[in-house]
Formats: C-alpha cells, sequence, structure tokens
C-alpha cells in the first residue's frame, strides 16, 4: 500500500513538473513573438532613417552643385569690385 501511494505521489510530480515546463515553453515562445514584432517595427524605423538619410545626400549634392555653379558666376563675371 505505501509503495503504491508513493508511486502516485512520484506520478502526481512528474505530471506537476510537465505542466511547468509546458507553461514555461508557453512563456518562451511569447517572447520570441513578441521581440519578433519589436525587431520588426524597429526594422521599418531604420528603413524611414536609410531614406532620409539618403535624402539628405541627395540635397547636399545639390546644394553644392549650386554652390559650385555660383562660384564660377561669380570668377567670370567682370566685377568692378572684385
Amino acid at each position: 500500500m505505501a509503495r503504491l501511494r508513493l508511486h502516485e505521489e512520484i506520478m502526481r510530480e512528474r505530471e506537476q513538473e510537465i505542466r511547468n515546463i509546458n507553461k514555461g515553453m508557453h512563456t518562451v515562445n511569447e517572447i520570441y513573438k513578441d521581440l519578433a514584432h519589436i525587431v520588426g517595427g524597429q526594422q521599418e524605423q531604420i528603413d524611414q532613417i536609410e531614406g532620409q538619410m539618403e535624402d539628405a545626400r541627395s540635397n547636399a549634392e545639390s546644394g553644392l552643385s549650386q554652390v559650385q555653379k555660383a562660384n564660377e558666376k561669380y570668377n567670370n563675371s567682370n566685377c568692378i569690385i572684385c
């Protein structure tokens, strides 16, 4: 009789441990889902920043070109004040 009770107690403990492991696995799964969502959101922000950097580079190149043209016109003019 005592052996049967011991066996039942061991089985209950194992069952509880399996439930705890299963619960932990679900928790880890939820964490991975949350991380995937966060990373996805960050990727959108990174893409936006990259686009803004490309626009800034293009604007800087355009500005440099305009300054160079203005400088050439200034140097080529017959300015009395020069």
